[in-house]
C-alpha cells in the first residue's frame, strides 16, 4: 500500500507566527522572506500553525529571532490523513527570483514533513532559477504554459504515482493554470482502479469559527468541465464519433446533468440499442426512432463516413439498400414469424396486389428456364417466401419504381465489398479499393470525407420512401443536437 500526496505550493503556504497568531506576508516581501530562510536556516523555526490569525505588522518581518514560521495550509492536509500519513510526498513550486515568488516554500514543508516522519519526498520546480513567466504567447502552443513546463510536471507526476494505491491531491497554492493542469495529470497517470481524491484547505480564521485551517474533500465535478465537455461532445459527434461523444461525458451524472441525456441516446442509435429512457415525441431527434429502417441506416452510413470508419461504412452501404428492400416489402406484407427452410414467411397485407408468376421461383426442376421469373415463391398455405436475389425484379416488376432498381444495381457492383468486412481484416488496400468502388457506383461522394445523403441515387430511394427532404437528415439531427448541448439551461451547466 503506497499512499500519494500531491500538492502545489503558493504564497502563503510558509507564514509567520507572531503572539500566538499566524499572518500572512505581503506577495511583494515573500521573496525576500524565503531568501531569508533559505540563506539563514539557524534563524528560525517550525512552530504548529495556530487557529488565528493576526494583521502583519508595519515591518516586514519581525525583528526578535529566531522567527517562528508555520504552515498551515500543510498541516491541515496531513491532518486530512489521520493517523496513517502518506508514505511520499510530491510537491510542485517555483524557484524564480521574481519579487513574489515563493522559492524556498518545498524546503520549508519537506522540513515539516520530514519531523512527521515522512522521508519520500519528491520536489518539481516548474520554474527555475533561469525562468521568467510561465507562458510564452508569442508561440501559439505555449500561450497558456510553455510546453517544456509541462513535461517537468508530467515527468514527475507520472514517475511518482507509478506505484499508487492511494493519491491524494491537493492544489491549495500557486498558478491557477498549473493547479487544474496537475489535477488533470494526477488523473492521467494514476494507477487502474486508483481513483484521486481532491482535496482543498478551508481557512478557519477566515470563516470567523476560531478553529485551525481544515482539509476537506472535493469530490465534485468543476463547473468549467461541462461546459468545456459539451463542446467536445458535439465535435465527436459532429466527426461521426457518437459513442466517442459518450466516452466523453460518460462520468457525469444525467441528472445534475441532463443535456447528457441526448449524448446516451445517440450511443444508442450507434449501437442500435433500445432507448432507455424512450425518446419524447418534443425532443427534436425522432430521426433516431424514424420508422423507415432506410432512414436510419442512411444516418448510420454518413456518420461512419464523416468519422472514416471504411469498414463500417461499407457494411452500412449494404445494408442500407437491404433496409430499404425490407421497407418496401413491409409496406406490402406483414411478417409471420415463421420460416421456411433459410426464408422468412411473409404474408400479404389486405388490399396489396399479389405477386406473379411466383410457382417458378423454386421448381424442382434444374432445366426449367423460367425458374427465376419471380422473387418470391407462394407456399401452399398462401403465405410467401422472397428471395433478396430477386431484388432488382421485386423494384421493378412488383414495386414498379426506379430508384429502388437502380440502388440494387448499385449495390450488385460492390456486394463482395461487406464480404471483405465481414470475412477478411479489412485491410488499407482493400479499404482503399472499396472506398473507389463506391464512388464509381455512384453511392459514396468523391469528397474528403466521403458523402451518403448527399448522392442522387441514396436521395431518390429516400424519397421513394416518403422522405421529403433526405439531403438534410444529418444537419436537422445535428442542429436539434447542438439545441439540446448548447441551448440547454443555464442551470444544466454545473
Amino acid at each position: 500500500m503506497t499512499t500519494i500526496l500531491v500538492m502545489t505550493t503558493g504564497q502563503t503556504d510558509v507564514q509567520i507566527v507572531d503572539q500566538h497568531e499566524k499572518w500572512e506576508i505581503d506577495k511583494d516581501y515573500v521573496g525576500a522572506l524565503h531568501d531569508q530562510l533559505r540563506d539563514h536556516p539557524d534563524a528560525w523555526v517550525l512552530v504548529d500553525a495556530p487557529a488565528a490569525r493576526g494583521r502583519p505588522p508595519k515591518q516586514a518581518f519581525p525583528e526578535q529571532t529566531p522567527w517562528e514560521i508555520c504552515t498551515p495550509k500543510f498541516d491541515a492536509v496531513l491532518a486530512y490523513f489521520g493517523t496513517t500519513l502518506p508514505d511520499r510526498v510530491i510537491l510542485l513550486g517555483t524557484e524564480r527570483q521574481t519579487r513574489g515568488d515563493p522559492r524556498f516554500a518545498g524546503k520549508v514543508l519537506e522540513k515539516r514533513a520530514r519531523s512527521r516522519g515522512i522521508q519520500d519526498i519528491r520536489h518539481c520546480a516548474y520554474l527555475g532559477l533561469t525562468d521568467r513567466d510561465l507562458e510564452d504567447r508569442d508561440c501559439p502552443l505555449d500561450a497558456i504554459i510553455r510546453r517544456d513546463v509541462v513535461r517537468r510536471i508530467e515527468d514527475t507526476i507520472r514517475d511518482g504515482v507509478a506505484d499508487a494505491t492511494r493519491i491524494v491531491v491537493a492544489t491549495v497554492g500557486g498558478m491557477p493554470e498549473v493547479k487544474s493542469l496537475v489535477k488533470e495529470l494526477v488523473r492521467l497517470h494514476a494507477p487502474e482502479q486508483v481513483d484521486p481524491d481532491e482535496i482543498e484547505v478551508d481557512d478557519g480564521a477566515r470563516t470567523g469559527s476560531g478553529q485551525p485551517d481544515k482539509a476537506v474533500s472535493r469530490r465534485r465535478i468543476d463547473p468549467i468541465e461541462p461546459i468545456r465537455l459539451r463542446k467536445q461532445a458535439l465535435s465527436l459527434i459532429e466527426k461521426g464519433n457518437l459513442l466517442g461523444a459518450l466516452g466523453a461525458v460518460a462520468h457525469l451524472d444525467k441528472q445534475t446533468h441532463p443535456w447528457t441525456q441526448t449524448i446516451h441516446w445517440l450511443a444508442q442509435f450507434a449501437s442500435s440499442l433500445p432507448f432507455d429512457p424512450p425518446l419524447p415525441a418534443s425532443s427534436g431527434l425522432e430521426v433516431l426512432g424514424h420508422p423507415r429502417m432506410a432512414v436510419r441506416a442512411a444516418l448510420r452510413v454518413e456518420l461512419a463516413l464523416r468519422a472514416g470508419d471504411i469498414p463500417r461504412a461499407v457494411h452500412g452501404t449494404v445494408a442500407f439498400f437491404e433496409a430499404a428492400l425490407w421497407d418496401h416489402l413491409l409496406d406490402r406484407f406483414e411478417r409471420t414469424g415463421m420460416r421456411h427452410r433459410r426464408w422468412e414467411v411473409l404474408r400479404l397485407k389486405d388490399g396489396a396486389p399479389a405477386p406473379s408468376g411466383c410457382k417458378l421461383l423454386r421448381n424442382d426442376n434444374p432445366d426449367e428456364k423460367d425458374r427465376r421469373n419471380c422473387p418470391f415463391e407462394r407456399l401452399d398455405d398462401g403465405t410467401y417466401i422472397f428471395d433478396e436475389d430477386g431484388a432488382g425484379r421485386f423494384a421493378r416488376d412488383y414495386v414498379r419504381s426506379d430508384p429502388p432498381k437502380k440502388l440494387a444495381d448499385a449495390i450488385e457492383k460492390v456486394r463482395s465489398l461487406r464480404n471483405d468486412v465481414a470475412h477478411n481484416e479489412p485491410t488499407p488496400r482493400l479499404m482503399n479499393d472499396a472506398r473507389s468502388r463506391m464512388q464509381q457506383a455512384g453511392l459514396w461522394s468523391n469528397t474528403t470525407p466521403a458523402a451518403f445523403l448527399s448522392q442522387p441515387l441514396v436521395q431518390a430511394v429516400l424519397k421513394d420512401l416518403g422522405d421529403t427532404n433526405p439531403g438534410n437528415l444529418l444537419a436537422n439531427l445535428l442542429k436539434q443536437v447542438r439545441r439540446h448541448l448548447v441551448a440547454a439551461a443555464a442551470g444544466d451547466a454545473a
